[in-house]
């Protein structure tokens, strides 16, 4: 199947009655707060959406976003590739009373005043989630190996008293 632009926002009760499947992409341009998070966005975000009615007659939407972005390790200061995989599960509601009966599987969305939810913003949403606090290389990666944390330099000849060796020579008396 070929992948095609995803729309902005799409009715998901329309969407859930018809089984609706998105195989897409979002151009990375569009992602505006995505780019502010990271150093660069390395491709346009792949994405697939399917809409459904669950066993409860809740109209519900499954997703997954998958894009690779550059951080800046926080260990080395260097550019890193890390990729970004989200999978989520809504369900849109229209008020707070709706959102309370929802079950804990399913994260609600509100609907916009159109009756649509925003595609490109869950996606976005969902992908600055997935960012980790810190970035880090992994250790073998990292430009800083030995981590070197200490200054100076230790002197091995000197040798320091044992402060117990007090309680030694109490203890053979």
């Amino acid at each position: 199947m070929q992948k095609v632009k995803l729309p902005i926002s799409v009715d998901p009760v329309r969407a859930a009655q018809k089984h609706l499947e998105l195989d897409a992409r979002i151009p990375k341009a569009l992602l505006s707060r995505l780019a502010e998070s990271t150093i660069s966005i390395q491709s346009d975000i792949d994405t697939v959406f399917s809409f459904e009615v669950d066993q409860q007659k809740l109209r519900i939407f499954h997703g997954k976003a998958s894009v690779a972005v550059e951080l800046l390790c926080q260990r080395c200061n260097e550019p890193m590739i890390y990729q970004c995989d989200a999978e989520f599960t809504y369900c849109p509601v229209h008020n707070q009373e709706q959102e309370n009966k929802l079950p804990d599987a399913y994260e609600p969305i509100y609907y916009d005043e159109n009756g649509e939810v925003n595609l490109h913003q869950v996606v976005e949403d969902e992908l600055i989630l997935t960012l980790p606090q810190i970035a880090k290389h992994a250790i073998e990666d990292c430009k800083i190996n030995d981590f070197e944390l200490t200054f100076g330099e230790i002197d091995e000849e000197e040798q320091r008293p044992n402060p117990f060796d007090a309680l030694a020579q109490l203890k053979r008396k």
